[in-house]
């Protein structure tokens, strides 16, 4: 539970930053902002993620992911879910 309620927190954590920063830069994405991801369909070791992308898929993914999965958790050591 504190591990995947950590990812979760993280994640939100860097959404919300990064979305506050794309807002003061009118939404620039020539800049980078937060921590790398690695590009899954990599060709070489030096690709990651454009900023463009890790804000609008990558982030969200993870926020939603580890949102679930931490309510899935909660609800079932509540005794909610059988």
């Amino acid at each position: 539970m504190c591990v995947v309620g950590g990812f979760c927190a993280y994640s939100w954590y860097w959404y919300i930053r990064s979305f506050i920063f794309y807002l003061k830069n009118d939404f620039d994405f020539s800049k980078d902002f937060g921590p790398k991801f690695r590009s899954e369909l990599a060709e070489h070791d030096q690709d990651w993620v454009k900023p463009r992308e890790k804000f609008l898929f990558d982030w969200p993914i993870w926020v939603l992911a580890t949102s679930f999965i931490t309510l899935v958790l909660v609800l079932a050591l509540l005794g909610f879910l059988k």
